[in-house]
């Protein structure tokens, strides 16, 4: 676990960690230099749960390096991620370890999620037609199903938190390793990694209540317009995702024609989105990486927003 600033809720997260069916070997704790009440809620804990292992950051490192410094603290054949915030269902360790000890192919297990509001109340989203995993996955998958997630999929979209994964041994070193040669997000770079393995899949059952509050939302970058931040942030992830698979694998990915493709595609689709660009932005729509990009809905918003944006340059 990798906590900043986490007081508000970090009890029910740990109550539903240490009430788990399948008790815990160890929780690792790294606080990137908190400046509430989140370590004393820990040594609390840690005085009647001497599993708890607790490390304390000299400087304020970010949530990338603070999850790639717990998981390299950790010492089991399996590694949970967990969020401060989030409840954990009873049965999580107990079903998830159960399906990868006796399928040792699968490397990373992510499961599905239930929403909660900031004060645990539950709540459910309309599911969309041809998506599932409260709309993250752009994949149907029938409830309790448990499936494999392609290399190809993680090179376009990030499907899965990290909160919802349980890694093996191999891809936990794997991913301290080579955590620091990536901007990705730290799960989406462990789904990379394990599906590299053809090792990544999906049980599509809600082991975990996601709390969503107004301190977990990403914010839009300052001096940035947040629809402009919305539309390049998905040809800004995927260029990431491209390069760190080519910085990751070069014999295979290096000189690859789709991967070097699809790295020029996204430059010139931030080229044209920068640029308000709408007859660069329809042509785009002749290239199929683009529809594993966007949606046919977010493709024509795309357009919209370059028609109706002030300081078109397009001619």
């Amino acid at each position: 676990m990798a906590v900043y600033n986490g007081e508000k809720y970090l009890k029910d997260q740990l109550d539903s960690i240490l009430n788990q069916t399948t008790p815990v070997d160890e929780i690792v704790i790294v606080d990137d230099k908190s400046t509430d009440a989140t370590t004393d809620i820990i040594r609390e804990y840690q005085l009647k749960n001497p599993q708890i292992r607790l490390f304390l950051n000299d400087k304020n490192i970010g949530y990338r390096e603070n999850f790639r410094k717990a998981v390299s603290l950790c010492h089991g054949e399996l590694t949970f991620l967990c969020d401060q915030d989030d409840r954990w269902d009873p049965k999580k360790v107990e079903i998830m370890s159960r399906i990868m000890e006796n399928d040792k192919a699968i490397k990373v297990l992510a499961s599905s999620f239930q929403f909660m509001d900031s004060y645990g109340s539950p709540y459910a989203v309309k599911l969309r037609r041809g998506m599932s995993n409260n709309n993250m996955y752009l994949k149907p998958v029938r409830v309790n199903d448990l499936v494999p997630v392609s290399f190809e999929e993680f090179c376009s979209h990030n499907y899965f938190q990290g909160c919802s994964m349980a890694i093996n041994l191999q891809i936990r070193n794997e991913f301290v390793e080579n955590g620091s040669h990536s901007r990705l997000p730290h799960d989406w770079l462990i789904a990379l990694i394990a599906s590299h393995e053809k090792g990544f899949y999906f049980l599509n059952q809600p082991l975990f209540f996601y709390r969503i509050h107004a301190s977990n939302t990403i914010g839009v970058p300052k001096g940035q317009k947040k629809e402009e931040w919305v539309r390049l942030k998905f040809a800004e992830d995927m260029l990431d995702a491209a390069r760190t698979a080519q910085a990751l694998w070069p014999q295979e990915y290096g000189q690859d024609l789709g991967m070097n493709h699809r790295i020029r595609f996204c430059i010139d689709h931030i080229d044209a989105l920068k640029k308000r660009s709408f007859f660069k932005l329809l042509a785009q729509n002749l290239d199929p990486v683009y529809g594993e990009l966007k949606s046919y809905r977010a493709r024509a918003m795309d357009l919209l927003f370059a028609m109706t944006s002030k300081g078109t340059t397009d001619v």
